[in-house]
């Protein structure tokens, strides 16, 4: 399976007439990033991100090739209420910062994920982050590519389903967890009932997703973290040809 955000990409260097002027030169080595608004990032991650959404977003930063926007990051709270201890220790557990977002428009570098990625945990870092986590949705196709590909660690799949809403074009309108903050309920039978004048929306079981996890911290903070880690890193998960 192709991942979305390839296929979105694509469609759109087939359709986009690039406006008025055209796009910028996407030098990777004149790219420059920086933080962004949220309203910035919202840009960016509503048109190319699977999830269709901004979630709970904190920190956001951006990646420009000649003063232009070609690409988001988002950083927020984590999903797990009780942070991550089972894999960092319970001392390290709540330091630690998720990369709940991230999307890059069909025209730029092939690199700036892997460049604004770098950018962004660079500033976690600062903030004094000790680990960052990242999801990876099979559904849309993806197995963490990028992640692999700047050295992430990978801790396999979650083991928890949802029900999410989805529009019946395909696209997500809203996923369990924001779906609660928003209204409050969850599960298969309040959602029923909260369809039923939206003839647009249908529901769809949310199946588990790739981890990926990176360490932020000085190297005796590693070295104790790793001694936690180690036992639950799992090989990268690869790619069928035919996914391509």
């Amino acid at each position: 399976m192709k991942a979305h955000q390839r296929i979105i990409r694509e469609k759109k260097q087939t359709t986009d007439a690039g406006g008025m002027f055209g796009y910028p030169n996407a030098d990777i080595k004149t790219a420059v990033c920086k933080e962004i608004t949220f309203e910035q990032a919202k840009t960016i991650i509503l048109e190319y991100e699977w999830l269709g959404s901004m979630g709970t977003t904190q920190y956001h930063y951006g990646i420009f090739f000649e003063g232009v926007l070609a690409g988001a990051i988002c950083f927020g709270y984590f999903q797990r209420v009780g942070g991550y201890w089972m894999y960092v220790g319970e001392k390290y557990g709540k330091q630690g910062v998720q990369l709940s977002r991230g999307a890059c428009a069909w025209w730029a570098h092939e690199h700036s994920a892997s460049k604004l990625i770098a950018y962004g945990l660079r500033e976690m870092r600062k903030k004094g982050y000790k680990f960052c986590i990242a999801f990876c949705d099979p559904e849309a196709g993806e197995i963490g590519t990028v992640y692999q590909a700047t050295n992430w660690q990978y801790l396999g799949f979650t083991k928890d389903k949802h029900w999410n809403l989805y529009y019946k074009t395909g696209k997500k309108y809203m996923d369990d967890r924001d779906i609660y903050k928003k209204f409050g309920f969850r599960g298969l039978a309040k959602l029923q009932e909260f369809i039923k004048d939206k003839p647009d929306l249908e529901i769809k079981l949310s199946h588990p997703k790739a981890r990926y996890i990176k360490l932020l911290c000085n190297k005796y903070e590693a070295k104790e973290i790793m001694t936690v880690l180690k036992d639950k890193l799992q090989p990268y998960p690869k790619r069928k040809p035919n996914d391509f």
